[in-house]
């Protein structure tokens, strides 16, 4: 059980802003939806990226930040669909990554997803990305090499070999 804060003349005062806040979470907690397509050029999966301008111009997957009591399941379905138009059914997490973005620390949690709608019916929302692309995970690594994606190679090679373990275990 948690004491209750002091309060009375005595107490000075906390200084503003969310730090300040004794109940305040350590990390905003985001999710990232990694959704991939087997139908892409020989069978080999090409992972759901979009260009975003406002991460430094990079190509990145789908994600955001998860809402006031919003489970991880029901807020990366969301951030999809806002951002993307698509629906996805969320297989689960493979990958967490504690970080910085715009200012804030954020607990980034990536989401192995299936997906649902025509894979060619992606519809941006007007203030989110400015294209996207369905990209090999050579290509995805290449990008990142290379600075045009928020994610290092190394983790780009991590994620895929999660996300196939995951799906693998759905499948059964």
């Amino acid at each position: 059980m948690s004491e209750p804060l002091p309060s009375g003349r005595d107490v000075e005062p906390l200084p503003s802003g969310p730090a300040a806040d004794p109940r305040a979470p350590y990390a905003r907690v985001a999710v990232v939806g990694l959704i991939a397509r087997a139908d892409h050029r020989g069978g080999r999966p090409a992972w759901l990226l979009l260009h975003r301008v406002d991460l430094g111009d990079c190509w990145d997957p789908p994600g955001g930040r998860a809402e006031e009591g919003e489970d991880l399941v029901s807020a990366v379905a969301r951030e999809v669909r806002e951002e993307t138009g698509l629906e996805v059914r969320v297989v689960g997490p493979c990958y967490a990554l504690l970080t910085v973005h715009k200012g804030e620390r954020l607990l980034a949690v990536s989401m192995a997803c299936r997906l649902l709608s025509d894979p060619d019916a992606v519809r941006l929302e007007p203030e989110g990305a400015i294209g996207w692309r369905w990209a090999s995970e050579e290509e995805w690594e290449e990008l990142a090499a290379v600075g045009r994606s928020s994610w290092s190679a190394r983790d780009v090679r991590r994620v895929a070999a999660m996300v196939a373990a995951l799906w693998e275990v759905d499948d059964d």
